[in-house]
């Protein structure tokens, strides 16, 4: 303990003996009134040695023994502690009798017996009911202590516990979105090998370095990864559609997010899927902006569009959704704009704040 700390107890311990003296001094004044002021001043010296020197042993002595006796049984505990304030205030008593004959004027021809006989009448009950009082509100701020202590411990388990769960939904949810990409841009290859197998090949080398930058990570990505993703699908799907796909990727520098893999690409194979239809011409522009203090990835397309409400559970949106809310809960969205010849799906995710820009 260092010389702060000291200080710190030496201050509230004579603060507690300063209290205890103006209290017993004033139940003397009132019960006395024929006392006059030299006699009070002598009290006040007498008591408040008596109050410091008894409060002195109570602190060292009680904390330990409320530890000690924190299993025994109610009674038993109480027997215990109020034994030990009896005894300190003996002790206390006659140690301050000692200092008193010693150190106070007009108590040296008073023999110290006198002293501590009528010292130890006032000190034994003023110590139980104050040692009492002390004993009850310092047990009872332990034991708000300790239930605070077990809360938080639960929380913590219990938050823990959440994310294990989570991560562990998404890298379920992942491990379901993959194959299902690479499922999907295999069958765009298998009609390649026969209609163009040169540009086929060039697509397999194009997957397969996709899938060496993407298939290895776990949780989020950076935007400019996911786009170069999405880019490269785009490009694999354009060797398939030939004249009937033109797309445009437009990113602002300046804006920098995570998402999960595959995340923006699930928006663009669907605009892919539902808007090429026939032989009409995909126009698709995939688009990233500023949205107050999150990041938004606009997927737009000239096709027909779909009413969100019927996308299918376990299905590439719904997945989606499921898998923004295991990483950012309510700080990421998906919106949907339908309109006539023009279907907007925006992706909402928070900035990343730990890069300028």
């Amino acid at each position: 303990m260092n010389m702060r700390d000291w200080t710190l107890r030496i201050l509230k311990l004579t603060g507690f003996a300063l209290v205890v003296t103006a209290t017993f001094m004033l139940v003397t004044s009132l019960l006395r009134a024929s006392l006059q002021p030299p006699v009070l001043r002598l009290y006040l010296a007498i008591f408040f040695v008596h109050a410091l020197i008894i409060s002195a042993l109570c602190w060292q002595m009680m904390p330990l023994l409320g530890k000690w006796t924190e299993s025994f049984p109610l009674l038993l505990r109480w027997t215990v502690l109020l034994s030990a304030l009896g005894a300190a205030a003996v002790a206390g008593s006659a140690v301050a009798s000692v200092i008193v004959h010693y150190t106070i004027a007009h108590m040296h021809d008073v023999p110290i017996g006198a002293i501590f006989s009528e010292g130890i009448a006032v000190a034994i009950p003023i110590t139980l009911v104050a040692g009492t009082i002390t004993t009850v509100i310092v047990a009872g701020r332990h034991r708000l202590e300790v239930n605070k202590a077990i809360l938080q411990e639960q929380r913590l388990k219990r938050e823990t516990a959440e994310k294990l769960a989570a991560e562990a939904k998404l890298a379920s949810l992942s491990a379901r979105v993959q194959p299902h990409f690479l499922f999907n841009t295999l069958n765009s290859i298998a009609a390649l090998i026969r209609e163009n197998p040169v540009e086929a090949e060039h697509t397999i080398e194009r997957l397969a370095a996709l899938l060496r930058s993407s298939l290895d990570t776990a949780g989020t990505i950076p935007l400019e990864q996911e786009l170069m993703l999405v880019r490269d699908y785009l490009e694999i799907q354009k060797t398939r559609m030939d004249e009937r796909l033109s797309f445009t990727i437009t990113t602002d520098p300046g804006l920098h997010a995570t998402v999960p893999p595959f995340s923006v690409q699930t928006l663009v194979e669907n605009s892919v899927k539902h808007a090429a239809t026939g032989q009409q011409v995909l126009d698709l522009l995939v688009r990233t902006s500023r949205y107050d203090s999150q990041v938004a990835i606009s997927v737009i397309d000239n096709g027909p569009g779909f009413d969100p409400a019927f996308v299918k559970p376990g299905h590439g949106l719904d997945m989606l959704g499921a898998r923004l809310r295991a990483v950012f809960e309510d700080r990421a969205s998906i919106d949907y704009f339908r309109e006539p010849k023009r279907m907007t799906v925006r992706l909402r995710v928070p900035r990343d704040e730990s890069i300028p820009g």
